[in-house]
C-alpha cells in the first residue's frame, strides 16, 4: 500500500508547487517562496536550534529557481525586481549578467553591493575564472558598505590560490590596502569603515605570505597591523581574531591538554612534533561543527594515523548549555555516528583561549615541527582546496 502510495503523493506534491507557480506576481515573490528552506534552515542554525536537515538544502533551492526563473522575462521587469529576478535566475548565467547589468544601470539601487558581488560571481562562472571579476570586486571593495560584502571576498581570493597563488597573494594585497586606506579615509563620498576589516584582510596576507614563504613581507605586515591595534581602546585591542591567528602562525603550538580522549590511546598532549595534527575546537550543540565531521572523517582516511591525527576538541566550559548531562558518553555517540576515524578530546577550560578562539568551529593546522601553520574557520580540507592542499604539503615535508 506504501510503495503504490509514495508515487501518488510525490505527484500531488509537485502538481501542487506547479500550480502554485502562476500565483507569483515579481520575482521578488518567487524568490522568497523558493528560498524559503534555506532561509529556515539558516534562522535555525542562528538560533542555536537544530534544523531540519544536517546541511543546508542547496540543492533543493536551486531546483526551485530553475523551475521559476523562466517564469519571468527581463523585457517585463525594472527597477528593483531586475535585482531579484538576477537572483532567481542565478543558474541561468546570461538571463543572470543581463538583468543584473540592467539593474546597476538604474539611479536607485538599494542592493548595489549585493549586485555587483552578484555581477562578479556571473562574470566568474561565465568564464571560469576570477579574474575576469576583480575588477569588479574591487570596485566594491572601494566604494561599497563594507559589511554588505566583506565576508565574500575570501571566494574569490581562496578559489584563485588553487590554482593560481600568485595572482590570489597580489589580490589580497590590494584588498588590504583599500581598506587600510578607507579605514583611515574622511571622504564624506565614502562610506566610513572600521580598522576591524582591515585587521581581518591583513591577517590573510600574512598568512599568504607565509604560504608563498615570503617571511620578511609577512613580519612586515604583521608588525604594521599590531602596532594599530595598539592605538585602539583597550576593550577592543585583542580583536579580530584573525589578527590572534596571524600573531600565532609560524610559531609553536600552544599546548592542548588532554583530560579525556575518544578513538586513541591517550597522551599527555595532542601537540607532538614528528606528525602533522588538524585540530577542530567544537562543542555539541554547534551545528557547523557537526556539518563538518564527514569532512574530518575523510581527511583522516585518506592518509592514515601514522601520518596525520585528526582531532575533535571541546571542553566543559563550551559545552554548559548542553541538554546532554554526560559529555564523554555524547562524544562517544556522535563520533560512531559521523566521524569513527578521528580521536574527540575534551581539554582545559583554558585552552580555546590560548588560540584565540572565541566562536567555533574553528581549525588549527599543526606542522611536524609543532608550529601552527593555519588557523581559521574553514571546514574543507579537499584536496583541490588550500585548506587540503597544505595538509599534503606538510606531510609530504
Amino acid at each position: 500500500m506504501l510503495k503504490t502510495l509514495r508515487p501518488l503523493l510525490l505527484t500531488l506534491f509537485f502538481l501542487q508547487f506547479a500550480s502554485s507557480q502562476t500565483t507569483f506576481n515579481k520575482p521578488s515573490e518567487a524568490y522568497d517562496s523558493s528560498r524559503r528552506p534555506l532561509t529556515e534552515w539558516e534562522s535555525a542554525v542562528e538560533s542555536r536550534t537544530m534544523p531540519a536537515t544536517p546541511t543546508p538544502p542547496e540543492e533543493e533551492v536551486r531546483q526551485r529557481f530553475g523551475q521559476l526563473c523562466p517564469l519571468f522575462s527581463i523585457q517585463n521587469e525594472s527597477g528593483e525586481e531586475l535585482y531579484w529576478l538576477a537572483k532567481l535566475c542565478e543558474g541561468d548565467h546570461e538571463k543572470a549578467l543581463a538583468a543584473i547589468a540592467l539593474y546597476l544601470s538604474g539611479s536607485e539601487l538599494t542592493h548595489a553591493a549585493d549586485a555587483r558581488w552578484l555581477l562578479a560571481t556571473q562574470q566568474m562562472r561565465k568564464t571560469g575564472n576570477w579574474e575576469s571579476s576583480w575588477p569588479t570586486i574591487k570596485l566594491i571593495a572601494q566604494q561599497s558598505p563594507v559589511e554588505e560584502w566583506f565576508w565574500r571576498y575570501r571566494v574569490a581570493i581562496d578559489d584563485e590560490s588553487d590554482d593560481n597563488p600568485k595572482e590570489s597573494l597580489e589580490w589580497s594585497k590590494e584588498l588590504y590596502t583599500i581598506l587600510l586606506a578607507r579605514s583611515k579615509s574622511d571622504d564624506p563620498q565614502l562610506a566610513p569603515i572600521s580598522l576591524f576589516y582591515a585587521l581581518i584582510a591583513g591577517s590573510d596576507l600574512v598568512h599568504r605570505y607565509h604560504l608563498s614563504a615570503d617571511e620578511p613581507d609577512a613580519a612586515k605586515v604583521l608588525a604594521e597591523m599590531n602596532g594599530l591595534a595598539q592605538t585602539l581602546p583597550d576593550k577592543v585591542r585583542g580583536w579580530p581574531a584573525e589578527l590572534r591567528w596571524a600573531n600565532l602562525e609560524m610559531q609553536p603550538a600552544p599546548a592542548i591538554p588532554v583530560m579525556e580522549i575518544l578513538g586513541k590511546k591517550s597522551s599527555a598532549s595532542l601537540v607532538q612534533p614528528g606528525r602533522v595534527e588538524v585540530i577542530s575546537f567544537f562543542f555539541l550543540a554547534c551545528v557547523p561543527c557537526r556539518a563538518e565531521l564527514p569532512a574530518l572523517d575523510d581527511l583522516q582516511k585518506r592518509y592514515g594515523t601514522q601520518e596525520l591525527l585528526v582531532a575533535d576538541v571541546t571542553t566543559m566550559k563550551a559545552n554548559d548549555s548542553s541538554s546532554e548531562p554526560d559529555l564523554e558518553h555524547s562524544l562517544e555517540v556522535l563520533r560512531a555516528k559521523s566521524a569513527p576515524d578521528i580521536s574527540m578530546v575534551i581539554t582545559s577550560d583554558e585552552t580555546p583561549s590560548t588560540y584565540g578562539i572565541a566562536q567555533f568551529p574553528v581549525a588549527a593546522i599543526v606542522d611536524k615541527r609543532g608550529r601552527v601553520r593555519y588557523i581559521g574557520r574553514t571546514i574543507d580540507f579537499e584536496n583541490d582546496d588550500s585548506a587540503g592542499k597544505l595538509v599534503h604539503q606538510l606531510i609530504e615535508e
